[in-house]
């Protein structure tokens, strides 16, 4: 009885090492001074081109019983034009849960700008047949389902973090910078904090590459506050009770106020229209709909 336990259990070690997560592989996109593989390759893009839906996920070895498949899974996968021993990237396209807006239109904003796509790895095709070719799922950074998209895989950038030591002015004065705007963030949230992954509107026309820096930045014009915000600028100024005839001041005087510097963000990908960024410093809390701006040298 003893050994028939020890041998269910090395058995039952064996199948869950063989189904965790495919390691990070190492290579020169990953830096110990920058991003982590998986911050550059699992963050996803917006974008407006069209991406060919001709090859795509037809399911895994253990189907029927499964239909979301982890990393190390052996998949089967549909299209013409896929070539053996090639390396293939996973896509899905998604929308934001979230029936309300963390900042005002800002789905529409992020609708303008493009589609997003979430990255769920990459997968080495081993042989192609007349219908299917057979892959192995190699990196994972979420499982696949039927449908996700497949397209060639693409080598991205070495990048680097600069010195967290670099000062950064807490206010500064309205700039005639380029300026966009935080529109999504990386699995739906909407308070962001160090490290998160966000989607921007602020793109290449506007003069940046990876590797570049953006300024997290808020006004204190009503059309710069959010929703929680907005409600304490209409509540009556001023709850002092003893002070005597107090200078008067208006809401119209908050737009000549200095804007807020919240943090910095890297860029990691950008379009002509849209970047993918990830914070790497935070001085105070970020949300949906912040402003991003070029730093003025």
């Amino acid at each position: 009885m003893k050994l028939l336990i020890i041998a269910f259990t090395l058995l039952s070690g064996t199948l869950l090492a063989q189904s965790g997560p495919a390691p990070e592989p190492r290579t020169a996109a990953s830096p110990a001074n920058g991003p982590s593989y998986s911050q550059m390759y699992c963050s996803g893009f917006v974008t407006r081109d069209s991406i060919p839906r001709t090859n795509f996920v037809v399911g895994s070895k253990e189907s029927p019983h499964q239909d979301r498949f982890a990393g190390r899974s052996t998949l089967f996968l549909g299209g013409p034009a896929l070539v053996e021993g090639q390396r293939y990237s996973l896509l899905r396209q998604v929308k934001d849960p979230n029936r309300e807006d963390s900042s005002p239109e800002q789905s529409k904003k992020l609708a303008k700008t493009g589609a997003l796509y979430h990255e769920l790895g990459w997968v080495t095709v081993h042989s192609v047949q007349k219908d299917v070719s057979v892959a192995s799922f190699d990196f994972s950074c979420d499982s696949a389902s039927p449908g996700d998209i497949v397209v060639p895989y693409q080598e991205k950038p070495s990048i680097s973090f600069r010195s967290a030591d670099d000062p950064i002015k807490p206010f500064l004065d309205a700039s005639k910078a380029p300026k966009g705007h935080i529109l999504a963030a990386k699995d739906f949230v909407g308070l962001l904090g160090n490290g998160q992954v966000v989607y921007t509107d602020f793109g290449t026309t506007k003069g940046i590459k990876p590797g570049d820096y953006l300024l997290v930045v808020r006004g204190y014009a009503p059309k710069d506050l959010n929703r929680i915000d907005r409600t304490s600028e209409r509540l009556p100024r001023g709850s002092e009770v003893t002070a005597v005839n107090p200078a008067k001041t208006k809401s119209e005087a908050d737009a000549s106020l200095p804007q807020h510097v919240l943090g910095e963000v890297l860029i990691l990908n950008a379009t002509s229209d849209s970047s993918t960024a990830i914070i790497t410093r935070v001085f105070a809390e970020m949300e949906l709909g912040d402003v991003v701006q070029q730093e003025e040298k």
